[in-house]
């Protein structure tokens, strides 16, 4: 969510030697279920998916739709639960906030909200320019999307594809509980913790996540 293709500039680096990647865009749509069929609609006949958080979200749902396809599937700082009544009430507000012209100032807050103290300075920047990509009305489809999400949960011990679980340690945005929970409920899956990352492991440690990546789709 207020991410856009750069969020893997430095991370397709460390993987193009064994993969022809393709960024997908999911600001376009104001549910999960038309965001996957976008994803299904670009995407060539089989494929491995990553995806960092609602893009893990969109990936389960990318496999629900069309698990003949999907090879491989790959999850970043995401969760398979639906919606948390806490969340739901954040989401809430931010969108009363930027239907009231207050975009540029919860763009700023999110960017430095998922990432830890440590990295806000060094990182902070980056987040608010890929929120600035997706703009106001891209981020009301994402939070329209996100509260109407599917819960994955019973549906995990059906994947059966090589899958990876990517956790940031000081992940706060998702925490690493909900992480942990959805590798040990998926029969194939391989969870790894970054240590020293948050939410955006992308960004904040993309030659380790580039590392995983290697691994996985040599699996």
């Amino acid at each position: 969510m207020l991410g856009d293709a750069t969020v893997w500039d430095r991370v397709v680096p460390g993987v193009h030697d064994r993969a022809a990647v393709r960024v997908c865009q999911i600001d376009r749509d104001d549910t999960v279920s038309a965001m996957a069929a976008r994803v299904l609609a670009a995407a060539p006949p089989q494929f491995a998916l990553a995806g960092h958080s609602l893009g893990g979200i969109v990936a389960l749902e990318t496999y629900r739709q069309a698990p003949h396809r999907v090879t491989r599937l790959g999850l970043v700082n995401s969760s398979a639960r639906g919606p948390s009544p806490e969340q739901l009430a954040a989401w809430s507000s931010w969108r009363a906030r930027v239907e009231a012209g207050e975009f540029e100032a919860v763009a700023a807050e999110l960017a430095s909200a998922t990432l830890p103290s440590g990295r806000r300075a060094e990182l902070a920047r980056r987040n608010l320019a890929m929120a600035r990509t997706v703009g106001a009305e891209g981020f009301l489809r994402q939070l329209a999307a996100q509260a109407t999400r599917p819960d994955s949960w019973p549906r995990l011990n059906r994947i059966a594809v090589p899958t990876l679980v990517i956790t940031g340690e000081l992940d706060q945005t998702c925490p690493a509980a909900l992480q942990a929970e959805l590798a040990a409920a998926i029969p194939s899956a391989e969870h790894h913790t970054i240590q020293g990352a948050g939410h955006m492991c992308p960004i904040e440690a993309p030659t380790v996540l580039a590392g995983h990546l290697r691994s996985w789709l040599a699996r």
